[in-house]
């Protein structure tokens, strides 16, 4: 399974299973800020939304290697999926 673009809401729901949070006072309104902690610090990705409800692909990749939540973290496609 290879990664693909998903509504803005599964992707939320997704990543609130993998312990990624979401900064309302980080955002400006044409994006949204997802946060998580490590133990090597914080780090944020600032998702740009634009009214869209679909994230692209290219977004999907990048939350998932910023959040360690590739295969090579551990994490398969089946387990970020949830399928």
């Amino acid at each position: 399974m290879a990664d693909r673009p998903l509504k803005l809401r599964d992707l939320r729901r997704i990543l609130r299973r993998h312990g990624v949070g979401e900064d309302p006072s980080l955002g400006n309104g044409s994006h949204t800020t997802f946060v998580k902690r490590f133990p090597d610090g914080t780090f944020s990705f600032p998702l740009p939304t634009h009214g869209r409800d679909v994230v692209l692909v290219c977004y999907v990749k990048a939350i998932r290697k910023k959040f360690r939540l590739t295969e090579a973290h551990g994490v398969s496609d089946r387990e970020f999926y949830g399928g």
